[in-house]
C-alpha cells in the first residue's frame, strides 16, 4: 500500500503561492496486521513510514517557500 502526503501553500485569498508539493510512502498492508502479536511492529512500520514522507514533504514544501520569498526579496529591490 501506499499513503501519498500532499502539501500546498496558498496565501489568504486561495491561491497557490507555490508548485504542490506530494511524497509517497510505502506502508504496510492490512494483511500484514496478523494478530495482536504482530500489531506493534506493523504499525511501528506504518508510523516510520509516514513521519519519513512527512519530514521529506514538509522539506520540500519549506525549500519551495523559501525560493519563492527570495524571487519576491530580489524584485522588490
Amino acid at each position: 500500500m501506499k499513503m501519498e502526503i500532499y502539501i500546498k501553500i496558498t496565501d489568504n485569498d486561495g491561491n497557490e503561492i507555490i508548485k504542490p508539493v506530494t511524497v509517497d510512502a510505502d506502508i504496510p498492508d492490512f494483511s500484514e496486521f496478523v494478530g495482536p502479536d504482530n500489531f506493534l511492529e506493523v504499525f511501528d512500520a506504518y508510523e516510520k513510514a509516514v513521519l519519513k514522507a512527512r519530514n521529506k514533504a514538509a522539506e520540500e514544501a519549506t525549500e519551495e517557500y523559501l525560493a519563492e520569498l527570495s524571487k519576491k526579496k530580489q524584485t522588490t529591490k
